[in-house]
């Protein structure tokens, strides 16, 4: 009788394992609509609310970094991290990466205060363009590369408009929900065009160690019934209203 309480006793004070951590680099400074924090620090936008519903069915302890957007990539090689926010088409080394199911698809344009020909765009035309820092344009690389466009980094969507709008740079390139959501929040008073045609587009994806390989099946299978039954294009719509100020 004594040895088994003494068995009863020990199961109970025995350490219990602690879940898996499963660690995502999101960017700051932020990307409202997709991935924005509270005063709290408490990731909020469509990624968050896609991964903490479907890591609440899951046996990992889900865990959000704060970083750049070049050390985020560099964490998920190494290992430091286990996701990241990324199209296929920006990273340095697309083989070294799984990545889901599209969870949004990213459509880029051109911004400016005046409006701005195809024709101003082309050869010799010298813009200066408003881009975040350590990201990846495919849709310029030869303008950029050749000097027709010259490259002026920011830190952040809210930078490249406040460069814009104080005259630091000729043109601004975002995604279009970004700047829709930037526009309403923050510079209600200016008139920005955009370009009609679309520059760029790539799908919204995360991109995982390839350890992960099995959880990634799960994960896009997540991702496709979200899409089916609306719940990112809600998450979306939601997140896209303007703040109350």
């Amino acid at each position: 009788m004594h040895n088994n309480i003494w068995l009863i006793s020990l199961l109970f004070t025995l350490p219990q394992a602690s879940a898996e951590t499963f660690k995502v680099a999101i960017y700051y400074p932020q990307v409202p609509p997709y991935m924005y924090a509270a005063n709290d620090n408490v990731p909020l936008g469509v990624v968050p609310e896609l991964l903490n519903a479907f890591f609440d069915e899951q046996p990992y302890e889900l865990e959000y970094v704060f970083e750049n957007r070049q050390r985020a990539e560099l964490g998920v090689y190494s290992g430091k991290y286990d996701a990241t926010v990324l199209a296929e088409k920006w990273t340095e080394e697309p083989d070294a990466l799984l990545f889901t199911q599209p969870i949004v698809e990213h459509h880029d344009y051109l911004y400016s205060l005046r409006p701005v020909t195809d024709e101003e765009l082309t050869v010799n035309s010298n813009h200066s363009i408003c881009l975040r820092r350590y990201y990846k344009y495919t849709a310029f690389s030869q303008q950029l590369s050749e000097g027709q466009l010259i490259r002026l980094d920011s830190d952040s969507e809210f930078d490249q408009f406040n460069m814009l709008v104080n005259g630091r740079c000729d043109l601004v390139y975002m995604n279009e929900h970004v700047a829709n959501w930037l526009i309403n929040n923050h510079f209600p008073d200016t008139h920005f065009y955009r370009n009609s045609v679309e520059t760029d587009k790539a799908d919204l994806t995360l991109a995982l160690h390839p350890k992960w390989a099995v959880l990634k099946k799960r994960l896009d299978a997540y991702i496709r019934e979200a899409h089916r039954n609306g719940l990112i294009d809600r998450s979306l719509a939601r997140h896209m209203r303007k703040k109350p100020r």
